[in-house]
């Protein structure tokens, strides 16, 4: 089962590029994007804050324990823009 987590430890796409994220539990909006916030509201979709999923997700699967890896990288990713994801 998909969860949203607090923190990450591989990053494919930063954060800020996302808009939406859709899930079985609902639908949560880009703080950052508050026309498609209004769009929504005017369109009567429900919505909620990328945290309630994030409990939501906790209260069914339980929090996450810390992963555990040692300082050793196997891979650096960049981004469409050239940014360097960490």
């Amino acid at each position: 089962m998909a969860t949203v987590c607090k923190k990450v430890v591989t990053v494919t796409t930063p954060g800020d590029c996302v808009d939406v994220l859709v899930t079985d539990y609902g639908v949560a909006v880009n703080p950052k994007r508050p026309d498609l916030i209004e769009c929504l509201d005017k369109a009567g979709i429900q919505h909620v804050t990328v945290q309630e999923l994030q409990e939501k997700a906790y209260s069914l699967v339980g929090t996450p324990d810390e992963l555990e890896w040692e300082d050793k990288v196997t891979a650096v990713l960049e981004a469409r823009d050239g940014t360097i994801l960490m």
